[in-house]
């Protein structure tokens, strides 16, 4: 039989060990993580230009890719989103992991796309931190745990405006990492103001 973990993040297989199995419709725990998002661009068109088949190949190898890299880092998926994913990592040194995850997916997937194998399937990301709602959504028929709360729509809305191969963060998950990583490897990008949002955000752009 697979291991429960094989299905279910780290941070949730220790929720369900801790509450055991008859927990409350309304589980849900504040945490403190680093939330990274990432997603391909030209989905749409790709998917219209090539048979299914290429298009799940090329989705399913980039995934797989991230995947390791994500576990690599101490992190882990917890959904996949069509095209892209949803990884959280926890700790004192979370962002700084997130962000040697993402520059390490920046490297490899350029590289794959260059090497011709599949079709290309260039992806952007978004990075946030800050405390979350780890809990449990749906019914009775289908249930699942994610994470909610300011902090990830944040990120995604990142993710969404990151242009091929480009790693955005914001300027509150920055202050999670090392000065001499900041100066190395990120870089001023532009404020932001998000619909819905009472403030502008700065943006900055992380570097391999």
């Amino acid at each position: 039989m697979m291991a429960l973990s094989t299905f279910l993040p780290p941070e949730t297989v220790e929720m369900l060990a801790a509450v055991g199995s008859d927990f409350p419709d309304d589980l849900a725990f504040d945490v403190e993580m680093t939330v990274l998002f990432s997603d391909m661009r030209g989905f749409t068109e790709l998917a219209e230009a090539h048979p299914p088949r290429q298009v799940y190949a090329a989705i399913n190898t980039s995934l797989a890719i991230q995947t390791r890299l994500v576990l690599k880092h101490q992190g882990s998926v917890n959904k996949f989103l069509g095209d892209g994913l949803l990884a959280c990592f926890s700790g004192d040194q979370r962002v700084l992991h997130a962000t040697e995850c993402v520059q390490a997916m920046l490297s490899t997937l350029k590289k794959r796309d260059a090497e011709g194998l599949f079709l290309p399937s260039p992806v952007g990301f978004g990075i946030n931190d800050g405390k979350v709602l780890l809990g449990l959504l749906g019914t009775e028929e289908r249930r699942e745990f994610t994470v909610i709360g300011d902090v990830v729509n944040t990120a995604a809305r990142l993710c969404g405006i990151a242009k091929p191969f480009q790693a955005l963060i914001t300027d509150n998950a920055l202050r999670g990492l090392p000065a001499e990583v900041v100066e190395k490897h990120c870089c001023f990008y532009r404020q932001q103001q998000f619909k819905g949002k009472s403030m502008p955000i700065d943006v900055y752009c992380i570097k391999e």
